[in-house]
């Protein structure tokens, strides 16, 4: 039976990635900082499923989605492979397939948990949408359980100057077989964000800022010492009459996963 699964979940990395021409964009961001530091080789892939493609409040595709990744963790480094294709697309939206590299570093010191992280976004299958890059850092403070945040992103690429930012608070519990996490985060964006990732060079004036709410969570569930599973969700409402105009303000959705770590 894990021979079965593991292998089921190899697959759906490798198709997603083969149906680059016929795919979609999915993608939930649920912050997770385990606060323990791995000092030997892990490697963990996951295969989600989710009904929407939420990022920072923006809704990029709606129906059923496939969201499979590969995560490489050596002393503290995490390099993720993160893979998103539409199975059936509900609302036409035009963004087609995505697939994410993202290069982290853990640091711990005492109550202080640190993530400096570089992502590269590519879309193999938009042909007038540019590849780009960000870099950004996580940080946190901790008392037990509860810990306070903040993660400001920057892009360098094809949107040099392009900012956003998020606070919030985060609660997160993990034992030997449960992880927990949730966040309640106030999330703000400059005017270059807006341009390249909502109006993509059309020319839209606002007299708002881009800010929203974002409300994640997620719970992972070891079925045994290799097979997890991990239900969760997402929620943005934006802050501005402006950009209600052009987006849905309040989005929801929410992702089931099923995953193996070694």
């Amino acid at each position: 039976m894990k021979n079965l699964i593991l292998k089921s979940l190899g697959f759906t990395f490798i198709t997603s990635i083969v149906f680059a021409q016929e795919g979609g964009d999915t993608k939930i961001f649920v912050t997770d900082t385990s606060l323990k530091v791995n000092s030997s080789f892990s490697i963990e892939v996951e295969s989600a499923f989710t009904n929407s493609y939420l990022w920072r409040g923006i809704e990029y595709n709606s129906g059923i989605i496939m969201q499979p990744s590969v995560n490489l963790e050596y002393k503290g480094f995490i390099l993720n492979i993160w893979n998103s294709t539409g199975v059936l697309e509900t609302k036409e939206n035009s963004n087609k397939q995505e697939i994410d590299f993202t290069l982290s570093k853990t640091i711990e010191s005492g109550n202080f948990y640190f993530e400096p992280t570089l992502i590269f976004y590519s879309y193999p299958s938009k042909k007038y949408f540019s590849a780009t890059a960000e870099a950004s850092v996580y940080a946190s403070y901790y008392e037990g359980n509860f810990g306070f945040f903040i993660n400001p992103s920057f892009d360098f690429l094809s949107n040099v100057g392009g900012a956003f930012s998020e606070t919030g608070i985060t609660y997160d519990y993990e034992t030997d077989r449960t992880h927990i996490v949730a966040n309640l985060a106030y999330g703000v964006a400059n005017e270059k964000f807006i341009d390249f990732n909502i109006a993509e060079g059309e020319i839209l004036i606002f007299n708002s800022m881009y800010r929203l709410v974002d409300i994640n969570g997620s719970f992972k569930q070891k079925l045994n010492e290799t097979i997890f599973i991990k239900p969760s969700f997402n929620f943005f409402h934006l802050i501005g009459s402006d950009l209600s105009k052009i987006l849905n303000p309040n989005k929801f959705n929410c992702a089931f996963s099923l995953g193996a770590e070694f």
